[in-house]
């Protein structure tokens, strides 16, 4: 029953009436400019960012959405939406949008007009991947919902990084449509997870310091929980090995003696029913995630001036038949033994680095045939000055 619902609701063919669509999640990071120190969602002596965004949504005409006991969110008329992650962080989620350049439009006017409101409350939103300026014991949990409280429960029971993850990253996600042919799409996108880690790292400061991380942000998720990240797949049975990886997951559920257990040893449970399958399904944090659509979850958080360069990196490539199949004849099947070298030495690794200079020309190649109507000239001209200046980047480092 389980396959099934996976083969069926997360990997079946689609037909959309905008098979180009794409929809962006950018989180960032929310600082006082005085102090840098983490402005909160929260009610304190200072100002809160809730307080901010409560009033530019009556001014905008937002729809406020209660949460209980924890900051709002709210929903905009374009259908997009903002929210709060549990570390305070300021999540802006686009409706999924026809073109390119409408997602990159969208987000980049809604973070220009927040900005502005939370400048002048003397708060600046810093897109990093992962908070430069703040250790975790400056950055309490803010959303106290069952979901945040039980996450947070469990990966104190495993470690560190779970509660470093969920307080203090920030990342881009980028939801593109399953298509005709999902299981080719899949393998691209899988293919090309350690190439997104690598091409737009954005956190190597943490707390004040410097790590050893290019993205620490990536590190942070690729130890959080081995049983509930990394890349899934297997090139001769794509949709078994996802299901496997769900099963194989360990439940947040504690066991009367405060354990927990891998969710296919739940099964039987009678408390175990397909909303518990579905809220097990939203826990689970890999490279690339099938939901309604695909969800890559690979990249830093980038500043919106930017915001072009990933989202042509992946259209071009994936949405342009051509430059779908040279990328993987380029990179080959998906292999999960890049993502630790791509999260510590970016493009600065020889082989990530060369394979990634060679994606960044045939995305924008991709762009190009897509039409001036997906994206715009301007769009395509700062991803490919951006994606010069990471080359020239990386070239310097290498010198």
């Amino acid at each position: 029953m389980l396959l099934d619902d996976v083969r069926q609701r997360l990997f079946s063919p689609t037909k959309s009436p905008h098979p180009l669509a794409i929809g962006l999640e950018l989180e960032l990071i929310p600082v006082h400019r005085s102090d840098n120190a983490r402005a909160l969602a929260t009610k304190g002596e200072r100002t809160s960012t809730a307080e901010v965004l409560s009033r530019l949504g009556q001014r905008e005409g937002w729809s406020e959405q209660s949460n209980g006991g924890d900051p709002p969110s709210w929903k905009l008329s374009d259908g997009a939406s903002i929210s709060f992650e549990p570390g305070g962080q300021i999540e802006i989620s686009t409706a999924p949008q026809p073109t390119a350049s409408a997602a990159i439009d969208s987000t980049q006017s809604l973070v220009a007009m927040m900005r502005d409101a939370m400048s002048n409350a003397g708060i600046d939103l810093i897109a990093r991947g992962v908070d430069p300026y703040n250790g975790i014991g400056a950055v309490p949990l803010q959303l106290n919902r069952d979901r945040y409280t039980g996450m947070t429960r469990y990966f104190d029971s495993i470690g560190s990084s779970g509660e470093q993850m969920m307080r203090q990253t920030a990342a881009l996600q980028m939801n593109v449509e399953r298509g005709e042919d999902p299981l080719s799409r899949w393998r691209l996108l899988n293919g090309l997870a350690p190439f997104v880690v690598a091409t737009f790292a954005n956190s190597r400061e943490y707390a004040g310091g410097p790590t050893q991380w290019a993205s620490y942000r990536a590190h942070l998720w690729r130890t959080l929980d081995q049983s509930r990240t990394g890349m899934i797949y297997e090139e001769a049975a794509p949709i078994e090995r996802y299901l496997a990886f769900a099963l194989d997951a360990t439940a947040m559920r504690a066991r009367a003696d405060g354990t927990y257990r891998a969710f296919r040893e739940w099964i039987n449970d009678p408390e175990t029913d397909k909303e518990y399958w579905l809220f097990h399904l939203s826990t689970l944090f890999p490279e690339v995630r099938a939901k309604e659509f695909f969800e890559l979850r690979s990249a830093d958080s980038i500043d919106p001036d930017a915001l072009a360069a990933p989202v042509v990196f992946i259209t071009g490539l994936l949405y342009d038949g051509e430059t779908a199949r040279s990328a993987a004849d380029l990179i080959g099947a998906p292999t999960e033994k890049l993502l630790e070298r791509a999260g510590r030495l970016g493009l600065t690794d020889p082989e990530i680095g060369e394979t990634a200079s060679g994606l960044m020309a045939l995305a924008l190649d991709g762009a190009r045939r897509l039409g001036g109507d997906y994206l715009r000239p301007e769009h395509l001209t700062t991803a490919q000055e951006w994606f010069a200046r990471r080359i020239a980047e990386r070239d310097s480092t290498n010198a």
